[in-house]
């Protein structure tokens, strides 16, 4: 309830279901307000510097004042778009570890996430059978499971 509800606990009605719980709300099209910063910070960087181009090469200031808010907006939008087809059906925070795991690839520096490519070996073959044998065919079955051999595919 709210610092300002004088209710009594127990006589409003239910309590709001949450399912952002210390997450960042998404602003645009579930882009946050961080990734847009970012967002916003670089693409109005770069489009100072081409409207102070096209300010050179025209004598025109006003292309400065117009590549700088209408580019920024424009790349916001396209940004957000993209982020949410990104983020679709993946927990919080996927991307991000996605984008870290690709620069520990590619990039320079240490490694420092510790990944392994295998699978879990038992060591022998689990049949599973929907109709489970009866004690006596259980035995015969227990003594019939062989390891996998080295030669076969």
């Amino acid at each position: 309830m709210a610092a300002d509800d004088v209710r009594s606990p127990g006589s409003g009605g239910p309590a709001p279901l949450t399912d952002r719980v210390n997450t960042e709300p998404p602003i645009i099209n579930g882009m946050s307000a961080t990734e847009g910063g970012y967002v916003a910070a670089v693409s109005f960087a770069i489009f100072l510097v081409v409207g102070f181009l096209l300010f050179l090469a025209t004598g025109y200031w006003h292309f400065i004042f117009a590549s700088s808010v209408i580019g920024p907006f424009a790349v916001l939008w396209q940004a957000s778009l993209y982020l949410q087809q990104v983020k679709r059906n993946k927990p919080e925070g996927w991307y991000v570890q996605a984008a870290r795991l690709w620069l520990d690839d590619h990039g320079p520096g240490r490694k420092r996430y510790l990944r392994h490519h295998g699978y879990f070996e038992l060591g022998r073959r689990i049949d599973f059978d929907v109709v489970s044998p009866s004690g006596s065919e259980r035995a015969d079955l227990a003594r019939s499971i062989t390891t996998p051999n080295s030669q076969q595919p």
